[in-house]
């Protein structure tokens, strides 16, 4: 077996062994996540079948009105029995919106279904999304003219902030900054010791920007050093454009293909 001590290492052992990486997947992924194109299209199927239900219901409803309407043209020979039909039609009619009620009873559970389902898949695509920019990391520190040097785990960010002068930051940020996507060491050309702070979305937005650039505020001043921030993902807001063009923050374009299911 490999001795698997580096990212690259691990990569090159899942790409050696593509069984291996199933059975990461299976670990990693919730089996909620697993199932969810069996559950869509059991959505599908289903919402399909409503709709034919739906299409009938009205249709059999459309030939009910008509036969009142036929009736009713016969109203003034039968005065003597309009009455009764009324409170005939009247029940009818009540029927009628029991079942509509009904249907929207029912749409409404398939809306919080959908609901839960596009949540799901915005969870599933930012996965997608963080595990393409993290095996990215060597190119996004590259590509900023830096060497990566180390990947940052939470323990490491801890360690930075028990030992920096915190006072004046909120709970909310310290927090925020301890789950930051993607935090990296990296060297320059000469020598020196920077540091990549990496937000990543499927689509970044200008919250992914905000948070990048306190990250990297927050490492040179807890180190001292010159940061970075990045924003990595699939697409990206126009609205963070002027960021990326200043040099505020830089951007990582991520691809189709990464994001693709093995």
């Amino acid at each position: 077996m490999s001795t698997i001590n580096t990212m690259e290492d691990l990569i090159q052992v899942l790409d050696e062994h593509p069984e291996w990486l199933e059975a990461l997947r299976a670990r990693l992924l919730t089996r909620e996540l697993l199932e969810l194109p069996n559950t869509l299209a059991m959505f599908a199927a289903e919402m399909r079948e409503f709709r034919a239900q739906v299409d009938r219901f009205v249709a059999a409803t459309n030939n009910r009105l008509d036969g009142i309407d036929a009736r009713f043209d016969k109203v003034d020979a039968r005065l003597d029995g309009i009455d009764a039909r009324l409170d005939g039609i009247d029940t009818r009619l009540d029927g009628i919106d029991t079942r509509f009620d009904g249907v929207d009873a029912r749409l409404d559970g398939h809306d919080l279904m959908f609901k839960r389902i596009t949540d799901d898949l915005g969870q599933l695509k930012g996965a997608h999304a963080r595990n393409a920019a993290l095996e990215d990391a060597a190119i996004i520190a590259r590509d900023l003219g830096l060497q990566r040097t180390k990947s940052l785990s939470r323990e490491e960010l801890l360690d930075l902030i028990d030992a920096a002068d915190t006072a004046n930051i909120s709970v909310d940020d310290l927090r925020s900054f301890r789950v930051a996507d993607l935090i990296m060491e990296a060297a320059a050309e000469d020598g020196e010791i920077c540091y990549v702070a990496v937000e990543i979305s499927y689509t970044a937005n200008g919250r992914d920007t905000r948070r990048a650039i306190r990250n990297a505020e927050f490492l040179t001043r807890f180190t001292g050093k010159r940061s970075f921030a990045v924003v990595s993902g699939l697409h990206r807001d126009d609205r963070i454009q002027d960021g990326i063009e200043s040099g505020e923050v830089f951007w990582h374009q991520l691809t189709a293909a990464q994001l693709d299911a093995e």
